[in-house]
């Protein structure tokens, strides 16, 4: 596969198979990043001005189904693009990880 898109929609096809080169399905990836999500607000159900259950419910799911999104995918792949000469695996993915987080920063209106 040439482009993140590209392996995105190889994995939307049987999302409960586990992905190339690893040992978890898509659907076992977005579940995770739902939970994560509810985690990282927690700290906010405990704060005077706290947002309710609901409210932190629906945004982890607004952020899974953002990353499933046809046109963020296509965006996101052409950000990242391929490999950059001499860049390991490791920067590969960090850079990768930046560029997601901030694209989900701008989408959801969170200043760094």
């Amino acid at each position: 596969m040439s482009s993140f898109k590209e392996f995105m929609d190889e994995a939307k096809k049987l999302p409960d198979q586990a992905l190339a080169n690893s040992n978890i399905s898509l659907s076992a990836i977005q579940s995770s990043l739902q939970s994560a999500v509810r985690v990282q607000l927690a700290p906010f159900f405990l704060t005077p001005f706290s947002c309710s259950q609901d409210k932190a419910e629906k945004f982890s799911e607004d952020v899974s189904n953002l990353v499933s999104d046809k046109a963020f995918i296509s965006k996101f792949s052409d950000s990242i693009g391929e490999p950059l000469e001499d860049e390991t695996e490791d920067e590969f993915v960090e850079r990768s990880s930046k560029i997601l987080r901030k694209m989900l920063y701008e989408k959801f209106g969170i200043k760094d």
